[in-house]
């Protein structure tokens, strides 16, 4: 890994671990933003839009048909576990986050309430602790917006290792030609998260390389992809 992927990993991890800290103290991080930011009609627009692009949207479960014994990654989990209680699917959930905050929340979360998982792991997404064909189903969003290109083709060569042949992934990149477009990289800023760009076609050329694309929503800020792993 370069130089400059480490610097960014590092930027990312030290934002969520800061919000985690945050959010212990009762602070709402989106409070720090300017004012004119977060009350302009524009922002609560891109709120109501991005709604649909969450973890927990239904055409997510929908894609993946989560069956009791399969193994479900989450890659980039954040918080997902304890908001949206994906441990309450029929598979079992296991989630990797580059935030030893969030990760150790989790753990916390699931021990405190007594949520079954099948792990909680600090990882980044490039290289998992996992073997080979582990997971039936998977999902990574929210999480490709912060990385160059070429960590996403490790991150993507990544996923294909640990899923099994014909396996069903969900993730997203962020839509450009979206209205919101804007809004959202000014917010992930002002959070300490900076984006790197790369193109739609750039990105769906190097997905070919591991994955079948059976459907995209390309409606809201973030492109959805529904795809299979093509591997033998």
């Amino acid at each position: 890994m370069d130089e400059e992927t480490s610097q960014q990993l590092e930027r990312i991890r030290k934002a969520y671990d800061t919000t985690v800290e945050q959010y212990k103290r009762g602070i709402d991080p989106m409070a720090a933003l300017p004012l004119e930011f977060r009350t302009s009609p524009d922002f609560k627009e891109f709120l109501g839009n991005a709604r649909g692009c969450g973890s927990a949207n239904p055409d997510i479960k929908d894609y993946l048909s989560p069956q009791a014994g399969m193994r479900f990654l989450d890659a980039g989990c954040s918080a997902n576990l304890a908001s949206y209680g994906f441990d309450k699917w029929p598979s079992v959930y296991y989630g990797v986050d580059i935030s030893p905050a969030l990760i150790e929340a989790m753990r916390k979360y699931a021990h405190d309430k007594g949520v079954s998982v099948g792990g909680l792991f600090l990882a980044d997404v490039s290289s998992m602790p996992f073997d080979n064909d582990f997971f039936d189903i998977a999902m990574m969003i929210g999480v490709l917006e912060y990385c160059s290109l070429p960590y996403v083709k490790d991150a993507l060569g990544e996923l294909s290792r640990i899923l099994r042949p014909n396996s069903r992934l969900a993730l997203d990149i962020p839509n450009p030609e979206h209205k919101h477009y804007s809004l959202m990289v000014r917010l992930e800023e002002y959070l300490g998260r900076p984006h790197i760009g790369f193109s739609r076609k750039s990105f769906e050329e190097t997905a070919r390389e591991f994955f079948k694309t059976e459907r995209v929503d390309d409606s809201r800020v973030m492109i959805k992809y529904f795809v299979k792993s093509i591997k033998k």
